[in-house]
């Protein structure tokens, strides 16, 4: 558990070894979610970054090419 402040401008200071955790630099988007009882801070997800995930497509084509090649072979 970290406290921090909350300055006179509504402002905190994430501390630098949980900027470094989760790679957050200035100017970085933060989304804000509040609870009954709890604010909740998270790192926007920055969808350029996920570029390449989908490693399957297109593939597709490929697979269907396999299961009928199985299929023909049984």
């Amino acid at each position: 558990m970290v406290i921090i402040t909350l300055s006179s401008k509504g402002q905190v200071v994430i501390p630098a070894k949980i900027r470094k955790k989760f790679s957050l630099r200035s100017g970085d988007a933060l989304i804000l979610t509040e609870r009954e009882d709890s604010i909740i801070l998270q790192p926007a997800t920055d969808l350029a970054g996920l570029h390449g995930i989908d490693r399957l497509a297109g593939t597709a084509g490929s697979l269907r090419d396999l299961r009928d090649t199985v299929e023909r072979q049984l």
